[in-house]
């Protein structure tokens, strides 16, 4: 049975028509900016984070332990409320922006190229091709020549994170970020991801008793059918934390 091999390379013909579609600030994607002056927008960080889902207590991936946003940040403690996870999931934010930055070859670019490149560096840890084993673009040369469309086309079609990549390639030639996802609205997510799980859907009792004491903190609550003696626990170690 022969085997369909798509291309590692873009023609012309492939290029995503992208003024087709309404820019929704073209001074975001079009006005050039020095690349040490500029930042993670406010626009991305939401971007990213609404890819993620807080977990209050510690899971493992292999045998990597990761809590919050998906970090191992704070996966010793008593559990993280949202709040706690943000600050760990910023601090981790600021330290790969700061890298990325090392590795972006131009000294200008647009605030919509910028936050579009370092989302892709933050969830892949490259900026110099996108793409999938059996099929990856190199985009070093169009970054270098300023080739946006060809940049964000490579995104479109990459296959990797499919809908993240392209919701990436909309912020670069569109400005066009998407819609919202508040952190009132993930935590609440996360919430009701302990109600659903509790009480024997923890890996651990470490997990437990995170999950347990973290419910406490956010809602002022206890959660179903725990014992007083467990209940006091929770609320003298909320004292001695404040």
């Amino acid at each position: 049975m022969a085997t369909f091999v798509l291309p590692n390379t873009l023609t012309e013909n492939d290029l995503v028509e992208f003024d087709l579609f309404t820019n929704k600030d073209s001074t975001l994607t079009d006005t050039k900016l020095v690349l040490t002056d500029l930042e993670a927008s406010a626009s991305i960080i939401s971007y990213i984070l609404k890819q993620k889902s807080w977990q209050a207590y510690t899971t493992y991936v292999g045998t990597t332990p990761v809590i919050g946003y998906g970090l191992s940040s704070g996966s010793d403690s008593n559990g993280l409320t949202e709040a706690e996870a943000y600050s760990y999931f910023i601090q981790d934010l600021k330290v790969k922006e700061r890298a990325f930055k090392k590795l972006l070859p131009l000294a200008n670019i647009s605030q919509t190229n910028y936050d579009a490149l370092l989302s892709l560096y933050y969830f892949t840890g490259d900026i110099s091709s996108t793409g999938t084993p059996a099929r990856k673009f190199k985009i070093n040369n169009y970054i270098v020549n300023d080739q946006w469309q060809w940049v964000a086309t490579a995104l479109v079609l990459s296959g990797n994170q499919r809908n993240i990549r392209q919701g990436e390639a909309k912020i670069m030639m569109l400005a066009d970020y998407g819609s919202s996802k508040s952190r009132e609205t993930i935590k609440a997510q996360g919430l009701q991801d302990i109600r659903t799980v509790y009480p024997d859907g923890f890996d651990s009792v470490k997990s437990l008793n995170q999950a347990e004491y973290v419910y406490y903190l956010e809602t002022n609550r206890f959660l179903p059918k725990m014992t007083q003696s467990r209940k006091r626990q929770i609320v003298n170690l909320a004292s001695r934390n404040q």
